[in-house]
């Protein structure tokens, strides 16, 4: 899930958790003075956010509804750091093929150590008569 978590009812109207009834009253009142559509003739995101600021007041000052939307935001709560887990879990490309990197680098500087001690060995033997040339 890589989309942006959406803010939750207590955010939109800047209570804490566990605020009461009252608290979430007086933060529903002056949200929806601050954000009125009548403040701001025309303006689409303003409506928009009344509309959030009625919705989440609606739920958050029934209390079933309420504890209702408590459960589903710690199971979401949850849901991501499980997957924030998951992801962290998973080798890094590196970290999945760093042994057959490894494997490989030995294995040419083995060869080129094993050809370099082969070449210097047999090189003065085979130029030796070149370089003496017909006698």
């Amino acid at each position: 899930m890589s989309h942006a978590p959406h803010p939750t009812h207590y955010e939109i109207l800047g209570v804490a958790h566990d605020a009461t009834v009252e608290a979430l009253r007086t933060a529903y009142r002056r949200a929806a003075q601050r954000h009125h559509p009548d403040r701001s003739h025309g303006d689409a995101a303003a409506q928009q956010r009344m509309v959030q600021i009625n919705e989440a007041y609606a739920v958050l000052s029934h209390p079933q509804r309420r504890e209702s939307y408590d459960l589903w935001v710690r199971a979401l709560a949850a849901r991501r750091a499980a997957d924030a887990a998951l992801v962290a879990s998973r080798p890094t490309r590196f970290e999945a093929t760093w042994p057959w990197g490894l494997v490989a680098a030995t294995l040419a500087f083995a060869m080129l150590t094993v050809g370099t001690a082969v070449y210097k060995s047999t090189a003065p033997a085979v130029a030796a008569p070149i370089l003496s040339g017909p006698h």
